[in-house]
C-alpha cells in the first residue's frame, strides 16, 4: 500500500482534490494511529476466547438478532433487512465486518484528530505515532436488495445504507465489507479492477495544528454526531482549542 505524507491540512486539500484522488469515487477512513492501525473490521479484531466457541458468523448472528430484539422498540422506521440492521448495529458500537467511510476527506480527517479529554478537561495530547486517512478508490458499489445476507457475502465491496440515523448522514457514511473479516481489507481487493488504496500519513504535532482547524471551520463533533452528545462534546472542545476573553450578553 503506498503512503503519503502530509504536513498541513493545505497540503490534504491539495491532494484530494487534484489528480487521482479527484475522482468523484474515493472514499476515506481517518485513524488516530498511523501506524498500528490496520483495515481489520471490528468483529475480525475480537479474541477466540471471547467467542465462546461459535465462529465468527456465528456470533455476529447472535449479537445482531439480539441488538434487533432491543433496539426494536427504537427505531422507526425500521430497517428492511439485514444489511441495514447491521450499519445501523455499526454505527451504536456493535463488533461487525464493516468498515466505516465518508465520502468527505475532511470528515475522515476530523476522525484521525479528534478531540480526547483528560480528567481535568483538557485535551489529551494525540498520539505519537500521529494520524492517518486511508483513501479508497473502487466504481463498483454493491446494491445490497438483491444479495445474500451480509454474513453469508463472499466478495468486497463498498455500499450506501440508507438513512435510518443521523449519524450516518452527518458523517456522509458508507461501509466496505468483506468476506474475511480476519483480513486487512487491501489484501482483499483485486487491483487489477482499477481498485486501490493509499494511506496518508501526518505527525503528532500536524494533527493538533489540524484539530484546531477543523473546529473553527465548523467540522466538529456536532457535525458527525448531529444530536444533544455531540452538541455537550464541542462546548468542552470549545474553551480548549479557542481563545479564552470575556463575552458579554446583552438583554434590552
Amino acid at each position: 500500500m503506498e503512503t503519503i505524507k502530509i504536513d498541513s491540512l493545505e497540503k490534504l486539500i491539495e491532494l484530494v482534490t487534484t489528480g487521482e484522488f479527484g475522482c468523484g469515487h474515493v472514499v476515506f477512513r481517518g485513524v488516530t494511529d498511523a501506524k498500528n492501525h490496520k483495515l481489520v473490521p471490528s468483529v475480525g479484531r475480537i479474541d477466540e476466547s471471547i467467542l465462546c466457541g461459535l465462529s465468527i458468523a456465528e456470533y455476529e448472528r447472535e449479537t445482531l438478532n439480539r441488538f434487533k430484539l432491543r433496539a426494536n422498540s427504537e427505531i422507526n422506521p425500521q430497517p428492511k433487512d439485514d444489511w441495514e440492521w447491521l450499519a445501523l448495529a455499526q454505527h451504536h458500537g456493535l463488533p461487525t465486518r464493516l468498515l466505516d467511510w465518508t465520502s468527505s476527506p475532511l470528515i475522515a480527517l476530523y476522525f484521525a484528530t479528534k478531540p480526547e479529554f483528560q480528567n481535568d478537561g483538557s485535551l489529551k495530547k494525540c498520539n505519537d505515532n500521529g494520524g492517518a486517512i486511508f483513501a479508497f478508490h473502487t466504481c463498483s458499489y454493491l446494491d445490497t436488495s438483491c444479495l445474500a445476507p451480509p454474513t453469508d457475502f463472499t466478495e468486497f465491496g463498498l455500499f450506501y445504507p440508507p438513512h435510518i440515523t443521523r449519524r450516518i448522514t452527518g458523517q456522509f457514511g458508507l461501509f466496505s465489507i468483506q468476506a474475511d473479516p480476519t483480513k486487512e481489507l487491501n489484501e482483499e481487493i483485486d487491483e487489477n479492477e482499477g481498485n486501490w488504496i493509499k494511506k496518508i500519513e501526518f505527525s503528532c504535532e500536524t494533527a493538533q495544528q489540524i484539530q484546531k482547524q477543523l473546529y473553527l471551520l465548523g467540522i466538529r463533533h456536532e457535525t458527525v454526531f448531529p444530536d444533544l452528545d455531540g452538541f455537550t462534546f464541542d462546548l468542552k472542545v470549545k474553551f480548549n482549542v479557542t481563545s479564552c476573553h470575556t463575552v458579554k450578553n446583552l438583554c434590552w
